[in-house]
């Protein structure tokens, strides 16, 4: 095909390399392109629009403006990584198998407040990972804990020689005393190993521990943040001189420290039998005036006025003065406090009922009963937060299990509507009611004593409608619940007894109670 030429003679300017080369005009392609094979290349100037090399020119000058535009209002440029995620992981992955510490403080994170941790997690680690001088040793302490019952979690083989380790660490009082500091860091280790023992069937060993908690809270007077009254001077004498909180955040995890220690000691005195080592007694100067917990993150969201100030915290709430209106946005830390103050104040009340303490248990059931019903129920909360639903649970649960604690001595004989078998009944509708019963693979240690609780009523029932059903009958009043239904709900009681059992021998031990109890056959 012949090529042809414009009327008038137009130049093309052909860019080769640095070059530019004149044309001669032929078209589609001139021959100067033509000969040097790249006729695919060859554009003319005087077409309808602009050409491919005007179009990108023109795009390479904006770029360079808009660049010019960044550099001089020293805006940074942001580049984004698409492999930035896969990058960590790997990194994280090969540190792990350098360093397995960081695979025993992954594990205890996932299920750290079943264990009672109270402190911030980001801040926390941050200072153990780049710690500083200034409360290395305690860290170190805190760590070994950490580390210990990760181990426990993961079945690793050398829990043993980690629980020696921690335990070796453990300070003195007179360390703690010159040192002050470190005494929250000393106290949230001292927590961990309580519920350590405990969730391991020493009961003893974790009462220790508990009584050391104990001790730490009070000489720090964490009973008494923001108090409006001025501390009894004899109650100072065996005090550690805490610094103030350096923040916001700090000062909330003290608050947190001291409920999470109160929680701990006054459930596990009802199962141990003894009492409260807590007295909340103004005349000796341990009165509780410790504001309610918060969310770690409200603290410094919704930090309290500076001249705020509290009094009579337990004392209020078990008067009623304490409303339970809103409930919802109290912070579950908060709602487990109160469930474990009614449930130590109902057992100690039913443990000497008579009739002069019949005005008291009234008050006292009523109380129980007003908190049971505006607490936010389970379903509400996100199912996809485990560490959230086992803590609403246990606060149901204690709830329920201070009903069947008042009412044990009272009740007779079980039968459909009597408030011991309407509490357990309760407990169990609340494990049913979950959305994912996985969450049940680790919860807090105490769990095992309130379920029992629960599945003791159930025996009991059980063994009642036998009873009756050999004697002759009962009047409908007096008629236990149904068989098949109370075999069902001891099922479940035990079904999620069995999910825990794996990390919890005292659950274990629980469990083999009840299945060698012929009134569960």
């Amino acid at each position: 095909m012949e090529h042809s030429r414009p009327p008038s003679f137009v130049y093309s300017v052909r860019f080769i390399g640095r070059r530019k080369m004149r044309c001669d005009g032929l078209r589609p392609a001139c021959g100067q392109c033509v000969r040097a094979e790249r006729a695919e290349d060859c554009e003319y100037l005087d077409g309808p629009g602009p050409t491919q090399n005007q179009i990108l020119e023109g795009r390479i000058a904006e770029i360079e403006g808009r660049i010019a535009q960044i550099t001089a209002e020293s805006a940074p440029l942001t580049l984004v990584d698409p492999y930035a995620a896969w990058r960590q992981a790997q990194r994280n992955a090969e540190q792990s198998r350098r360093d397995p510490m960081r695979s025993l403080v992954r594990s205890f994170f996932q299920s750290a407040a079943e264990f009672g941790f109270f402190l911030h997690i980001h801040r926390f680690l941050d200072r153990v990972f780049y710690p500083s001088a200034t409360g290395a040793h305690s860290l170190r302490i805190l760590r070994n804990v950490i580390h210990l019952i990760g181990a426990k979690l993961l079945n690793d083989p050398q829990e043993q020689a980690y629980l020696t380790r921690a335990l070796q660490e453990m300070p003195t009082a007179t360390a703690l005393r010159e040192d002050p500091a470190s005494a929250l860091y000393v106290m949230q280790a001292e927590v961990l190993l309580a519920n350590y023992f405990y969730n391991g069937g020493r009961q003893l060993e974790g009462v220790y521990h508990t009584n050391a908690a104990v001790s730490i809270a009070v000489a720090s007077r964490l009973h008494m943040i923001r108090s409006s009254r001025r501390s009894r001077t004899a109650a100072d004498a065996n005090t550690y001189s805490l610094p103030m909180p350096a923040d916001t955040l700090e000062e909330g995890e003290r608050i947190n420290g001291f409920w999470t220690v109160f929680i701990l000691d006054r459930c596990w005195a009802i199962a141990s039998g003894s009492a409260p080592a807590f007295t909340d007694d103004e005349a000796m100067g341990t009165q509780i005036d410790t504001p309610w917990p918060m969310d770690l993150t409200h603290y410094q969201s919704h930090p309290f006025p500076s001249d705020f100030r509290s009094s009579r915290t337990v004392k209020s709430f078990i008067a009623g003065t304490d409303g339970d209106a809103n409930m919802a946005t109290q912070s579950l830390l908060a709602t487990q406090a109160k469930a474990a103050i009614l449930y130590e104040g109902a057992t100690r009340l039913a443990s000497r009922y008579g009739p002069s303490s019949h005005s008291s248990f009234r008050a006292l059931d009523d109380r129980i009963e007003r908190f049971k019903h505006a607490l936010p129920r389970i379903e509400r909360f996100d199912p996809t937060r485990a560490d959230i639903v086992r803590a609403a649970l246990f606060t149901h649960t204690l709830a329920h299990c201070a009903s069947i604690q008042l009412h044990t001595p009272v009740v007779q004989q079980l039968t459909a509507n009597s408030p011991t078998y309407q509490a357990a009944h309760a407990a169990v509708r609340d494990l049913r009611n979950l959305n994912d019963n996985r969450v049940l693979t680790c919860v807090n240690p105490f769990m095992g004593i309130l379920w029992a609780s629960v599945a003791r009523v159930i025996t009991q029932g059980i063994a009642t409608g036998r009873r009756l059903r050999a004697a002759g009958g009962a009047a409908p009043s007096q008629s236990p619940p149904d068989e098949n239904t109370l075999l069902s709900e001891l099922s479940r009681i035990l079904e999620a007894m069995e999910q825990n059992a794996p990390l919890s021998p005292l659950m274990s031990a629980q469990i083999a109670l009840f299945r060698s109890s012929p009134r569960s056959s």
